[in-house]
């Protein structure tokens, strides 16, 4: 609720001392006073927007009753077509006895829906107040009654009522909402300061407007948007309950709130700044209460999904900027987690998902960078809930590394400038912050390595991988591969692999395969573009090059850790499975009995594929992988990753050893040489550290395949 608007301050002082009218008005009859309104005469129509003692608010209600709102919307309904003067009279035009200006009008309308707290009445002015919503919205003729001078003087006054008719009620807010452009009118005077020379310059500008003004927009947007969120009941007071997913309705309201533009389509017909984007601009403007408050609506807006890379732009700069304080410290991280996740689609409350175009405009804006930058920055502000907020953005962008986009967005990240931040000395004194810092960007770190092409299957260019089966993504030796005998695209490990994947939908597609060939023209681009379900598995199956060879370098470089960890838990290394995980920040690399590694999965059927799987690869005397990630092709709300089993060479320092258990034995003989107290295995597993000559004899070369 916004306080009254003195009609003094506003329009100078009248020429007519009104204060004895004023005096007597509680014992003149209704009807003189309704009257006298109706003839627009000076101490009356004053005297009116001053009723706010008790009882004189007892004599308003009676005004109300007798029927002033009528005829004081009667009034304002001409404005759109003549000028004050035609509404006056001729005759009554200059005489101090008759009001000068219909500003009073309005003033009267502000005032009174803050001294009477009737729902019926803000209803009544919502539903006949078009005419005046028009001349206020033209900001390009700006004329009120045919004149400019009243527009002008106006203005600041309908911004302080328009939250006195919001917060009324849901119904007085929903019908506001439904007038044309009611919204531009409330969220492009915030930005004329910055936009709009031509209005802000002008002479009745500086006389009429003030900064003051736009602080009633700002709590008009925030009551609304925290209205549609359900964060505000119908009293107006602030209700405390778990937030509940939003409804379709509601969040589209929220989302044409956060795409206007910040200018008039009259003005800037290419305006392509939206309203989400401008807080940006507000929020450096703003004392810190108003900077909550525009962080409270990036964050609502957010969620509704009316981010575009402007407004991921705009937030990453603004958190790289030398001149955030404290607030901006403790909201930026919350608002910029909303803005590059999902929220999946439905009833259930599932978990925002991290979205690979959203990531990858932030990873080139700087995200990184400024992450760093501003634990180092506020270390002292951040307590565990904004740090986990920090590591949830980049676990996030871990998630997805391998999606296309996020993953050319982290190669074009200058390492230089990591470097450069990391090499600061305040890193040394942040004591467990520098271990988040190092875990953070570790990852990062690990991910942003170009992946030389020696070290992966190569894709064909066609859509078809030559060397992963289409089933079970078990890379293949090119003499072991076999095709599908239609379309001879698809190729498998096995027969067993392509009966399941006839099952599992390639039935289906083979034909319209072929189809898609046939409509291939002769410069080898199809006519008829590729489908749907084909290019979803393509993608992962480029993706899957991608996470092999990651997961390849991975293990060459913790060869040592693998050989070590089964010497000191005394496992056959052959019973192992290495369980790399892409899903979490930093990967995960563990050594993992099979017994236990199969424990995992409950479901049958996965249980008993991968149980054959381990049996093969040991006879054939190999170390079994597990490489677990998130698919690019994931629909929103899986919760399950994708995982391939994959056989990998020996490296180069464990060739000579011939075999996994002679490589194993030959660490174990190692092992007792760098500490002669070694006690045997799983004596002092908890704390044993290997010496630095035992890792430099195991390191193995990179590119050692």
């Amino acid at each position: 609720m916004m306080s009254a608007v003195s009609v003094m301050s506003i329009n100078n002082r009248p020429r007519r001392d009104y204060s004895p009218y004023l005096l007597k008005i509680t014992s003149l009859p209704i009807e003189t006073v309704l009257e006298d309104i109706r003839d627009f005469k000076s101490d009356a129509s004053f005297a009116i927007t001053e009723l706010k003692q008790p009882h004189q608010k007892v004599y308003l209600g009676k005004l109300v009753e007798g029927g002033i709102y009528p005829i004081i919307l009667e009034h304002l309904k001409r404005c759109e077509d003549e000028t004050f003067a035609d509404v006056l009279g001729e005759e009554r035009v200059g005489h101090d006895e008759f009001i000068e200006s219909p500003l009073v009008w309005v003033v009267f309308l502000a005032n009174s829906l803050n001294y009477l707290q009737d729902r019926d009445i803000s209803i009544e002015i919502a539903e006949n107040i078009d005419p005046l919503f028009k001349c206020i919205r033209d900001d390009m003729t700006r004329e009120l009654f045919g004149e400019q001078k009243f527009w002008y003087e106006t203005y600041p006054t309908f911004l302080a009522m328009v939250p006195n008719l919001v917060t009324k009620s849901r119904e007085t807010m929903d019908i506001l909402l439904q007038k044309q452009k009611l919204l531009d009118m409330i969220i492009q005077p915030l930005f004329w300061q910055m936009y709009r020379p031509d209005i802000m310059t002008d002479q009745l500008a500086v006389k009429y407007f003030s900064p003051h003004m736009f602080t009633a927009p700002m709590h008009t947007l925030y009551y609304i948007v925290a209205r549609i969120c359900n964060q505000i009941n119908d009293e107006g007071q602030q209700t405390h309950n778990i937030p509940e997913r939003l409804n379709k309705d509601e969040m589209k309201q929220l989302s044409e709130i956060g795409y206007k533009a910040i200018v008039s389509e009259a003005y800037d017909p290419k305006c392509d700044i939206t309203f989400m984007a401008g807080l940006l601009d507000l929020i450096k403007l703003h004392d810190p209460t108003s900077k909550q408050i525009w962080y409270y609506m990036l964050n609502e807006m957010g969620t509704s999904g009316c981010v575009d890379n402007r407004v991921i732009n705009r937030a990453v700069c603004h958190g790289s900027k030398s001149t955030l304080d404290h607030i901006d410290a403790t909201k930026l991280p919350h608002v910029l987690f909303v803005l590059l996740h999902k929220v999946p689609p439905g009833d259930k409350l599932l978990p925002p998902l991290p979205d690979d175009a959203r990531y990858a405009v932030a990873i080139d804006a700087g995200l990184l960078q400024m992450s760093m930058d501003m634990i180092l920055r506020f270390e002292s502000l951040y307590d565990n809930d904004l740090y986990r907020r920090f590591l949830s953005i980049i676990e996030g962008a871990n998630s997805i590394a391998f999606h296309p986009k996020t993953q050319k967005a982290i190669a074009r990240v200058d390492k230089a400038e990591l470097r450069r931040i990391l090499s600061k000395p305040q890193l040394h004194s942040l004591g467990r912050r520098n271990e988040l810092c190092d875990k953070i960007f570790g990852t990062i770190a690990f991910f942003s390595k170009d992946i030389a092409p020696s070290q992966g299957p190569k894709p064909n260019f066609g859509g078809v991988l030559e060397t992963v089966c289409s089933s079970c993504s078990k890379e293949l030796d090119k003499d072991a591969i076999k095709r599908c005998g239609q379309c001879k695209k698809r190729i498998y490990c096995s027969r067993e692999c392509q009966a399941n994947d006839w099952k599992n939908g390639h039935k289906k597609e083979c034909k319209l395969m072929l189809q898609q060939d046939a409509d291939t023209d002769v410069t080898g681009h199809a006519n008829s573009g590729i489908l749907g379900s084909e290019k979803k598995k393509l993608k992962l199956q480029k993706q899957t090059v991608q996470v092999l060879a990651a997961a390849k370098e991975m293990f060459i470089e913790s060869t040592p850790v693998v050989l070590l960890h089964a010497n000191l838990n005394d496992w056959d290394i052959l019973d192992c499975v290495v369980d790399i995980n892409f899903c979490v920040s930093p990967p995960s690399f563990e050594m993992k009995l099979a017994a236990d590694f199969l424990d995992n999965f409950t479901k049958q059927s996965i249980h008993d594929n991968l149980k054959r799987y381990i049996e093969e690869t040991r006879a054939d005397g190999a170390l079994t992988i597990n490489v677990m990630f998130n698919p690019a092709t994931g629909q929103p709300g899986d919760k399950e990753a994708s995982f391939l089993n994959v056989q990998i060479d020996m490296p180069g320092s464990c060739m000579k050893q011939g075999s996994w258990p002679a490589a194993q034995k030959s660490m174990l003989e190692t092992m007792k040489e760098d500490d002669p107290d070694w006690q045997g295995p799983g004596h002092i597993f908890a704390g044993f550290a290997p010496g630095k000559s035992l890792m430099d004899r195991w390191v193995s070369p990179r590119d050692a395949m």
